[in-house]
């Protein structure tokens, strides 16, 4: 499967408006009632949803919220 910024990524990249891209930040912004800034941050992995936004984007998306969001192991200093 494919975490939450590879499927955005997986996207069409085309000049025209409203691209793939934009109707996905769209999409996912009005779902969880979040800005599409706070959407691409999300993409970027500059920030990450709470627990229960990462549910709700897992049922827009009908993937496992544990497969959009996979926990990252920090290795040890």
């Amino acid at each position: 499967m494919a975490t939450f910024s590879e499927i955005y990524e997986q996207l069409p990249k085309r000049p025209t408006a409203p691209t793939e891209r934009t109707k996905f930040i769209r999409r996912i912004a009005d779902a969880t009632k979040r800005s599409d800034q706070t959407v691409r941050m999300w993409l970027s992995g500059r920030q990450r949803p709470d627990a229960l936004t990462q549910s709700v984007i897992a049922k827009v998306l009908k993937v496992p919220a544990s497969e959009l969001f996979p926990i990252e192991e920090k290795g040890e200093d």
